[in-house]
């Protein structure tokens, strides 16, 4: 079943974007990141605390492939290739975002294709906010 959900999951974000420069219009804003197997540890973060975004049941061939930070802002891109059609085998993935200030961060979340045989290489971009206290 957590597989059907996340297929289907994967495939509704697919249709979302269509080149690497996705505007916020263009992307799906999350409030829940339980409905979407994710999760923030700790749950209520403070400035000193090591931040982690978990995401549950990922594949193990969306391999990091940057974390950016730029202010209040943090881009997070994982890639695979769909030509290698490879399996896949579930994992729980740990992002570590270390340790942030004080404010509220607009985490921007992308899985991109790196196949050349694509024309969207885009395959799922969302964003969500994260409050760190002090």
């Amino acid at each position: 079943m957590k597989q059907v959900l996340f297929a289907l999951m994967v495939f509704s974000f697919s249709l979302i974007a269509c080149n690497d420069e996705v505007s916020k219009v263009n992307e799906v804003q999350i409030t829940d990141l339980k409905d979407h197997n994710m999760k923030i540890i700790p749950e209520n973060p403070a400035s000193n605390d090591d931040i982690k975004l978990v995401v549950f049941d990922d594949c193990t061939y969306n391999k990091l492939s940057g974390i950016n930070k730029n202010g209040k802002n943090i881009e997070i891109q994982k890639q695979f290739n769909s030509m290698m059609k490879w399996a896949c085998f579930q994992v729980n993935d740990t992002i570590s975002l270390g340790k942030l200030s004080e404010g509220i961060y607009t985490v921007n979340y992308k899985l991109i294709d790196v196949s050349a045989q694509i024309s969207s290489p885009i395959a799922m971009s969302f964003y969500f906010n994260l409050i760190v206290a002090q």
